[in-house]
């Protein structure tokens, strides 16, 4: 594993790291985009699968989050659209440097999905995978969660960026503590139907310009997401060639993934296989 740190076209500068096959040969390059909250380390036990699979690896925290986060929080300036528009940029434009003419396949996981098509397309990328990415807005997310999620957006995420600076979620227990702008801009977005293709025109339309294959994969027992959610989210990219796949945990001997756990060796190992078959677009 090595360490990197990605420079965005703004001036920012986001921790990383890169796994890399132990034969040294590299087949495909992917990249992991987190979820909201969640650190890059969380990845960590599947990059390095994945590396033994054949494909290099890059994981990253997004500007304001985890080992990007400045050591103060309050005034810190970020929201989500920079992470689609630039910080993810940097991190394609990483592995195409250090992995040139390897296919890249982009691996998004809730909210590192969500934005996939807010980022500016690059030809490297040949293939997306999105999991568990699923529409914010109440009508779509899963039970319990819908019937308390108001607290979050009209109580508790005000008065905490109000009292700190930021949105101090660890303290709540309610995902991690993020820059007040990412926060708020993820706040809008949930409350209106149409959730991120609501920010404007041109977000919309960068969502309908999408051609890129994807894999949208959703998770019988996610408990947050529904899978209606993850397909009403998707139906914004109108010409994307999509696979829906559908994972039931307990067909591969698994009893609770939710929706996060796919991640953990613990608990999703014996689903990873299938990330590689959706990663490369060769079925298992």
């Amino acid at each position: 594993m090595d360490t990197l740190t990605l420079h965005t076209a703004d001036g920012q500068k986001l921790a990383a790291r890169c796994f890399t096959p132990p034969s040294g040969e590299v087949r495909r390059v992917v990249v992991i985009a987190t979820a909201l909250g969640v650190p890059q380390m969380f990845y960590w036990d599947h990059a390095r699968w994945l590396a033994k699979q054949g494909c290099a690896v890059i994981t990253f925290d997004w500007r304001g989050m985890g080992l990007s986060a400045p050591k103060v929080l309050r005034g810190y300036r970020a929201d989500l659209l920079d992470w689609a528009e630039r910080d993810a940029p940097a991190a394609v434009d990483e592995a195409v440097r250090r992995f040139p003419g390897v296919p890249i396949s982009w691996f998004g996981h809730s909210m590192g999905g969500i934005l996939f098509g807010a980022i500016p397309p690059h030809p490297a990328i040949d293939r997306a995978v999105t999991i568990a990415a699923g529409h914010g807005h109440r009508d779509w997310l899963a039970r319990p969660l819908r019937y308390y999620v108001g607290l979050l957006w009209h109580l508790a995420m005000p008065w905490s960026i109000r009292r700190h600076g930021y949105f101090a979620g660890r303290r709540l227990g309610a995902v991690g503590d993020m820059p007040a702008g990412v926060a708020l801009q993820w706040r809008r977005w949930a409350l209106h139907p149409d959730f991120v293709v609501s920010h404007s025109p041109a977000v919309r339309q960068a969502y309908a310009q999408v051609r890129t294959p994807m894999t949208v994969v959703m998770l019988t027992d996610d408990t947050l997401a529904t899978n209606d959610g993850v397909r009403q989210h998707h139906a914004h990219y109108t010409q994307a060639p999509q696979t829906h796949v559908r994972l039931r945990p307990r067909d591969h001997g698994v009893r609770r993934v939710g929706h996060f756990d796919f991640f953990r060796a613990s608990c999703g190992k014996p689903l990873w296989p299938q990330a590689l078959a959706w990663l490369t677009g060769k079925a298992t």
